[in-house]
């Protein structure tokens, strides 16, 4: 028996998923326009992409830890590995209606991966090594140094990955005649609640044949193992999270400290710790819990716990809490337009009042400074806008049209090319000081020139 406790032996690897996934969002394609899905087809073709799946198991029961997909199997990537490893995953349950018990949060005693890029580096080894486990390398491409992580790798392709659409087989030819990237059509939300359904009720049910496992199924033997050993001793959150966490290098004041923008978090001890401390503090976060924070303080052996001050906030993901900040923040444009104008004008009709208040009260200087004419200048434009109005090429400026007998002020009527000005007949008018007469064209022409004043006779029809 290679592990006898749940948590004492663990085994994880990332593998190339032969699998086309798309860029398209379930359910939103239809919202965009026609400019949007056409920049969407070009993404599409550069974006699908074979993808990594990092898996880590516990060898005493055969059940799956973690589970990750990305694709970019770097630092990051292991690291969200580790936090999920060490969290309890309730929560992808009770999300995807998953009717199996995933495993709770545990401490690692021991690690074991391959040499690859994305496994073995120094953030992931410092990882490792602060949360007090022990890792251990082993060569890559040789099955038989961690076949534990191999075997769920290989039936997860056979019994999953291979019906989905997109699957590109497991070598060059295998499906001839199959467009994987014409039929990947998943995105990676979607994907990985498939993969996270299979882990959590599929993978734990099915028999295993493994050594110690004698045909039973992992969630028997996790069941068995938990009321006759325990598990391997869970982590301190304050150490997990200054391990495993985000880090931020934040400057506190007397509320505490925010946290990506919006985000605040304090405690009593705390706020008693940096009082009259002006630099910097160390603030780690766990990005799949916003409930608390640990800040370390410079020369200050003990981490400090804090909550988050804003409850509604309460039990996100950083992902799930930006994403609904974006909703808030987004709006109608029409809407935007509407309220930024509505609010232009309240502020213009203010100014002109105390404009005018002042003028009555009579104050004490007849001029503006610059100081108080940028101060109101911020505030006239804060949130106005600046309209460009687009005049048509067919049309003229008012009082424009009859002031020459050529130009662009000239709007030709009919198929005629010349056009009188003068009227028809004498007009009485008021006698008026003698002016210079019009000049005449040189060249008339011989066809009967179109008349703009009032027919002469009675009876003619405009």
């Amino acid at each position: 028996m290679r592990a006898l406790m749940i948590g004492e032996f663990c085994e994880m690897d990332e593998c190339r998923v032969s699998l086309i996934t798309s860029a398209k969002a379930n359910g939103y394609w239809h919202t965009l326009s026609e400019d949007m899905k056409k920049a969407m087809e070009w993404a599409d073709e550069e974006i699908r992409s074979r993808l990594t799946i990092l898996v880590m198991i516990d060898v005493a029961t055969r059940m799956p830890l973690a589970w990750v997909v990305s694709d970019q199997p770097k630092a990051e990537a292991t690291l969200q590995l580790l936090r999920m490893a060490t969290r309890d995953k309730t929560r992808e349950k009770r999300i995807y209606g998953c009717e199996g018990d995933p495993m709770p949060a545990m401490g690692l005693g021991m690690v074991r991966n391959d040499n690859g890029t994305g496994l073995r580096n120094a953030e992931v080894k410092a990882a490792i090594m602060g949360i007090a486990s022990a890792n251990t390398d082993v060569r890559t491409h040789a099955s038989a140094d961690k076949p534990y992580v191999e075997r769920i790798l290989g039936t997860s392709e056979s019994v999953m990955f291979k019906l989905v659409p997109g699957y590109t087989g497991r070598k060059a030819g295998e499906l001839p005649g199959y467009d994987a990237k014409a039929s990947g059509v998943l995105d990676i939300d979607l994907l990985y609640e498939i993969l996270t359904k299979f882990f959590i009720d599929e993978y734990p049910s099915l028999k295993h044949m493994g050594v110690g496992m004698a045909g039973r199924r992992s969630a028997e033997v996790y069941k068995e193992l938990n009321e006759t050993r325990g598990i391997f001793r869970p982590l301190d959150e304050d150490l997990r999270r200054i391990h495993l966490g985000w880090k931020f290098d934040l400057k506190a004041n007397d509320e505490g400290v925010r946290v990506l923008e919006g985000l605040f978090y304090s405690s009593d001890e705390f706020q008693l710790a940096i009082d009259g401390y002006q630099g910097k503090v160390a603030v780690y976060l766990d990005p799949d819990n916003l409930n608390f924070a640990t800040a370390v303080i410079p020369r200050d052996p003990e981490p400090y716990k804090l909550a988050l001050q804003t409850t509604a906030f309460a039990d996100l993901t950083a992902s799930e809490f930006l994403e609904l900040m974006t909703h808030y923040r987004r709006e109608n444009p029409e809407l935007t337009t509407l309220y930024e104008d509505r609010i232009a004008k309240v502020r213009l009709e203010r100014h002109d009042q105390l404009k005018k208040i002042g003028v009555e009260r009579r104050l004490p200087r007849s001029y503006v400074t610059q100081a108080e004419a940028c101060k109101k200048a911020k505030s006239l434009f804060a949130s106005s806008r600046l309209v460009n109005t687009h005049v048509p090429l067919d049309t003229v400026a008012p009082g424009s049209l009859a002031t020459a007998t050529s130009g662009p002020g000239i709007l030709p009527l009919g198929a005629e090319n010349v056009i009188d000005h003068e009227p028809e007949g004498p007009v009485s008018t008021p006698a008026l000081p003698a002016r210079k007469p019009k000049p005449k064209a040189e060249k008339p022409s011989s066809e009967p020139p179109v008349r703009l004043g009032r027919p002469a006779q009675k009876g003619e029809i405009l």
